[in-house]
């Protein structure tokens, strides 16, 4: 785990090239605290800030062949290392160190850009073929390490985290438009934008290559839906138990403390329980209580006792406005996801015993464990291929215009949304329920001036290409993978990165490896979803392996209470950064649809925290970014 940056100079590199990688390098400190490294060769400056997991003495990048002419910098783990230096050791290949590192530049020695479907695990790659004086950059499969870069007069410049790429002189730091719009609509920006108009992000499993020949970029992996006959219920049951704890042990390897996250659930129980069982000692299992009613510190402990795992209890006090601006001031783009917050203290409170974390992210979106809101949806599909399109639209259309749409209405009641998403196709239907604010809202509130630049923009076409390649597989099949290339990919995984890597924290997580990740695409629709309970296949094998409290537990998500904050503790940075004085926010929208989220939500008679709650995350951006 670690920071890169470097960049492709047209005509070769020079001296100013690397003492500006030496200054990008600064900015990411927090990513790689234990050495810094620049290495100019040809057109390309590797540069690298490392956090040292494997190999302490000898894992310095850049790393390369047996000659020199293959640089490579890295950031993340490659967990099927040993069994790959093993093989081209036998192939004849001398590598000098036991490092994770080393065996990308041999490998890509071996079969050229193809060793990137070779690497189990989450990776930033920058390789230099000097031979080819070409640059390789790519990112892992499901997106778990960030790469951003930038095209400037000399070149082409990259790095772990956008502020780094900041430092290169006449990188474009004004809001993007699109990014905006994406972002009001979504909670996050997604690839291929980033908030920063002259900054773009590589898109998940996807490389880019540079060289005097020009530039490709191209997917090299793909988890889309499948047609075929799906695996039965008790093969897929030891299938996944037997892929998810060799996942589990190969994230074992360090040369650094280790643990797993552990809270009440189900995912974090199954990766700390199947982790210890490849250990001789016990595992840490580092569990954070906030001292609320629903504090799920009691399931943790009884997972621990059964996994026989050393169990670290942390309590966490809440210095809510605090926390709330460090946070915020740490994103270098604005992130809606208030759970943020408490993953942060998380990490905070994890990293005061280890350096490697194991842990649950995945289940959910692989697995369905959203089971509400998947089950409402598979049976709206049913409907819909029984009932004519236009019937469909008619009918249920003006059935939830004229429903009430009142939040307090007992939840039996809350229709309006259902008899919506009726009338709806399929894809609109997904779009408008990962929604957080809708377009059509947002649109009302801009001003004159952002009214024009956002016109003709839809931020429903981004995941509509999504959608358009997603053809195969059942409805159930093609929502999940919705949801992985969006929500998941650019929201919870980038999340957890940034909130983890600002505490020089490791965060490895079994249930997102690939071949976890494709077994599920196997696994029938019944053996995920069934009767409105969700993940039935990790339940059972939660039954096998967990304290039946726990593998029957209901379950409970991580998001903070962020009504009640908005309305207390973070009401006056709300009203000083929103409402109060000139604000980035103030440009884009009016300051009476602010004003009338602010006080209807204050007043408690609608819930506008996720609004308000993104519009905080998105001026306290412009306040550390923009203006600089």
């Amino acid at each position: 785990m670690c920071g890169v940056a470097g960049l492709w100079a047209a005509g070769g590199a020079r001296p100013e090239h690397v003492d500006l990688v030496g200054r990008m390098l600064r900015t990411l400190r927090h990513r790689g605290p234990d050495g810094f490294s620049v290495h100019a060769a040809g057109s390309a400056v590797l540069g690298h800030a490392r956090l040292a997991i494997i190999d302490l003495a000898g894992g310095d990048q850049p790393l390369g062949n047996e000659d020199g002419s293959i640089q490579c910098t890295f950031n993340g783990e490659i967990y099927n290392y040993r069994e790959l230096r093993d093989e081209l050791t036998a192939r004849g290949r001398r590598l000098r160190t036991q490092s994770d590192t080393e065996v990308i530049p041999h490998l890509y020695e071996e079969v050229g850009d193809d060793a990137l479907k070779r690497l189990r695990g989450m990776f930033v790659v920058a390789l230099h073929d000097a031979r080819r004086d070409r640059l390789l950059l790519a990112r892992d499969r499901l997106g778990k390490k960030p790469l951003y870069y930038a095209r400037t007069d000399f070149g082409l410049a990259y790095a772990s985290e956008p502020r780094a790429l900041l430092e290169v002189p006449g990188v474009d730091r004004a809001p993007d438009a699109e990014a905006v719009g994406h972002f009001l609509t979504w909670q996050y920006v997604p690839a291929p934008w980033t908030i920063f108009r002259g900054v773009r992000k590589l898109p998940a499993a996807t490389r880019l290559a540079i060289s005097a020949d020009g530039e490709t970029v191209d997917e090299f992996w793909n988890d889309r839906p499948v047609g075929g006959p799906r695996l039965g219920s008790d093969e897929a049951l030891a299938r996944l138990e037997a892929t998810l704890e060799e996942a589990c042990a190969l994230r074992l390897r360090a040369d650094v403390p280790l643990g797993a996250f552990l809270s009440g659930g189900i995912d974090s129980g199954l990766v700390t329980t199947l982790a210890a069982r490849r250990l001789a000692e016990p595992l840490r299992a580092v569990t954070v209580g906030f001292g609320t009613a629903d504090d799920e510190l009691p399931l943790a402990r009884l997972t621990a006792r059964h996994a026989g795992a050393r169990l670290v209890e942390r309590m966490a006090s809440v210095d809510v406005a605090g926390t709330v601006d460090r946070v915020l001031s740490h994103l270098d783009e604005p992130h809606g996801d208030a759970s943020c917050v408490p993953t942060w203290i998380v990490c905070a409170e994890a990293r005061k015993d280890v350096t490697v974390a194991l842990s649950g992210d995945g289940g959910d979106e692989t697995f369905a464990g959203y089971a509400t809101r998947y089950s409402q949806q598979v049976a709206l599909e049913r409907l819909r291929g029984a009932t004519p399109r236009g019937l469909r639209r008619a009918f249920f259309g003006a059935a939830a215009a004229a429903w009430p749409g009142d939040a307090r209405l007992p939840r039996a009641l809350r229709l309006k949304n259902v008899l919506a998403a009726a009338a709806r196709d399929s894809f609109e239907a997904w779009a408008a329920d990962r929604t957080i604010w809708s377009p059509a809202a947002w649109r009302a509130a801009l001003t004159p001036e952002w009214r024009d630049r956002l016109a003709g923009f839809d931020p429903y076409d981004w995941p509509r290409g999504f959608a358009h390649h997603a053809r195969e597989g059942t409805p159930l099949d093609r929502l999940l993978y919705l949801d992985r290339r969006t929500y998941l990919a650019e929201g919870v995984i980038a999340k957890v990165d940034r909130m983890s890597m600002a505490h020089s924290l490791e965060v490895r997580s079994p249930l997102l490896d690939h071949e976890v990740v494709e077994l599920s695409l196997r696994v029938a629709d019944v053996d995920k979803l069934r009767g409105g309970v969700g993940k039935i296949l990790l339940r059972r094998l939660a039954d096998r392996v967990l304290p039946p409290e726990v593998a029957r537990a209901r379950k409970t998500g991580f998001a903070p209470p962020v009504a009640a904050w908005l309305r207390g503790p973070l009401d006056a940075v709300v009203r000083e950064r929103l409402l109060d004085a000139p604000t980035f926010v103030g440009e884009l929208l009016s300051k009476d649809a602010v004003r009338g989220l602010y006080e209807r939500h204050r007043a408690g008679s609608r819930d506008h925290s996720r609004e308000l709650w993104c519009l905080l995350s998105l001026e306290t951006w412009a306040r550390t970014y923009a203006a600089q």
